[in-house]
């Protein structure tokens, strides 16, 4: 079957599995975010996983035991550290994308550095399976500034050069991830006409904006939440505007997300229920499960138990309904945003029509 075929089965699949979280709570997660190492080959301002001592990290075998226990995971993000600082990055990938039996979208960021593993297994992960292969290369600035930001001259290079590869495998959703915090907001313009200059027929889609985040268990950067804040500006509208309306359920997405964020950024909650420990959940390196990756609340290891009684567990019910009443403190992060406007479609659509009717009526 072509790939658009392919692509237009499987992200059928994905939707009507998300739909069941409209009705009711999984047996097990149907998302996940899954952090494979704490080890990074960079030293980036906003984070400091690499601070971390590296422990006991799950391995393939592991891995594909979980992905075993979880019969319903249709959208997996892989993430790190530097995911491909493991030298069995490509089995731990291959091993998940071919024992999640009902797996339809994989994710993984990277930061480049080592193009000839990224290029490598991606390849692979392309011939031998039929997913959807989404993958984030973080670009935070021109040359002087990604390479400042991120703590290792030539990065920013390295960077570009694995996003260009990749670019170029027929069949893989390829993404410039740029983190937004006050070391390069001043520079994210200057960054975006650098990728059309360099990148031939790039365009503002093909461009993923987050913010800088503050999370003690997945980013080790409690101690930076005091700088972390941008100061206001008009990023985000105008990011909208060049991006256009939407062609595809990737661009829906995040048009979806980038309205919602703008307003979360003035100071209103979100408005959309976050879907953490109702469909999604986060696992670390070592195999501990949390509610998500900001919430720094760890409810048990897989190690010593089925991700289904630890998801059906008292610690994770109770942790699930402080979320509901935001005792977490609230976010509007991408990796919980995407599964929250997927799991409250009707929240998602009011708050999105009341805000961008009050962008164009703030425009006119």
């Amino acid at each position: 079957m072509p790939l658009g075929g392919q692509r237009l089965m499987r992200r059928t699949a994905l939707i009507t599995r998300l739909m069941e979280t409209w009705v009711r709570r999984p047996r097990t997660p149907n998302r996940l975010v899954l952090d494979v190492t704490r080890r990074c080959n960079l030293r980036c301002e906003m984070c400091r996983t690499w601070e971390a001592p590296r422990a006991h990290e799950l391995t393939p075998d592991e891995l594909g035991a979980l992905m075993d226990q979880l019969p319903g995971l249709v959208w997996l993000d892989v993430t790190g550290g530097e995911v491909f600082l493991r030298t069995d990055a490509e089995a731990l990938l291959m091993t998940i994308a071919t024992r999640a039996r009902a797996l339809e979208v994989l994710h993984f960021p990277t930061n480049g550095w080592f193009t000839r593993r990224v290029v490598a297994a991606t390849r692979a992960l392309r011939e031998r399976t039929a997913l959807e292969l989404i993958i984030t290369v973080s670009v935070d600035g021109p040359p002087a500034v990604h390479d400042r930001v991120r703590g290792r001259a030539g990065s920013f290079e390295r960077a570009l050069a694995t996003f260009e590869a990749l670019r170029a495998i027929d069949g893989v959703d390829v993404y410039v991830g740029t983190t937004i915090t006050p070391h390069n907001a001043d520079a994210v313009e200057e960054l975006g006409a650098l990728l059309q200059a360099r990148v031939p027929g790039f365009t503002h889609r093909e461009w993923h904006w987050n913010w800088q985040q503050i999370s003690g268990h997945f980013f080790n950067n409690a101690t930076l939440a005091s700088a972390a804040k941008v100061r206001p500006r008009q990023l985000v509208q105008q990011h909208v505007r060049r991006r256009g309306l939407p062609t595809g359920l990737v661009d829906m997405m995040e048009l979806l997300f980038l309205v919602n964020l703008e307003f979360y950024q003035r100071g209103e909650p979100s408005g959309i229920v976050c879907q953490a420990l109702r469909s999604t959940a986060f696992i670390s390196p070592e195999g501990d499960l949390y509610p998500c990756h900001v919430y720094d609340r760890p409810l048990g290891n897989i190690r010593g138990r089925d991700i289904a009684e630890l998801w059906r567990s008292r610690a994770v019910l109770e942790a699930r309904a402080d979320i509901e009443q935001l005792a977490c403190g609230g976010c509007f992060t991408p990796c919980e945003a995407y599964p929250a406007i997927a799991g409250a479609p009707r929240q998602t659509i009011a708050a999105t029509a009341r805000r961008a009717l009050q962008l164009v009526i703030a425009a006119t």
